[in-house]
């Protein structure tokens, strides 16, 4: 299983490595410092406020039941990112796992949201999932929608003027979807 593979050096592109692992109740605290520290800017679009406890607690209740597969990636003891594979165990989407991925601005364009989405994929494809879904904000998240492409997710659709901004402004809705293969090697 894949949580045995955890923890995990990864090296990001400027040289630094982090470590890859699951969270658990000790990180409750890191993680609402890390949403804390993420600029208004960074979170404005989310839909749920990852700053307030209940939140991360519901989350990290999530994981512990298997309803989602987190990752955090840590540098030192700061959490630097923060991924997760978001489940449906039952109805017509449960073929189907949604990814959210968050990163620290300060470690953002070094491939480490790459590396935390393949592990994302890794666990949809030993959970017998199809596809992924991402979906992202259009002209906020688009170095995100570039590394999703990368990845050979393509745009499946687009909800014109569909988010609303602090500013007032709206901002299309991107839909992304990646169709998994059974087995790594397919690829």
């Amino acid at each position: 299983m894949l949580e045995r593979q955890y923890p995990k050096e990864v090296m990001l592109k400027d040289g630094r490595e982090v470590i890859l692992k699951t969270p658990d109740s000790s990180d409750r605290e890191a993680l609402i410092d890390f949403y804390g520290n993420l600029s208004a800017e960074d979170r404005w679009f989310l839909k749920e406020d990852p700053t307030q406890a209940e939140v991360i607690d519901r989350w990290v209740k999530n994981h512990d039941e298997k309803r989602t597969f987190s990752v955090i990636a840590l540098y030192g003891t700061r959490i630097v990112a923060h991924g997760a594979l978001l489940l449906r165990p039952k109805g017509g989407r449960r073929h189907v796992g949604r990814l959210r991925i968050m990163v620290a601005r300060d470690f953002r364009n070094n491939r480490l949201g790459i590396w935390m989405i393949v592990d994302l994929m890794r666990r949809a494809m030993e959970l017998g999932l199809e596809k992924l879904r991402a979906d992202f904000v259009v002209g906020i998240e688009d170095s995100a929608i570039e590394a999703v492409q990368s990845l050979d997710f393509f745009k499946e659709g687009l909800l014109r003027e569909y988010v609303l901004g602090p500013d007032g402004q709206y901002h299309d809705y991107q839909i992304m979807i990646k169709h998994l293969h059974r087995e790594w090697g397919d690829f």
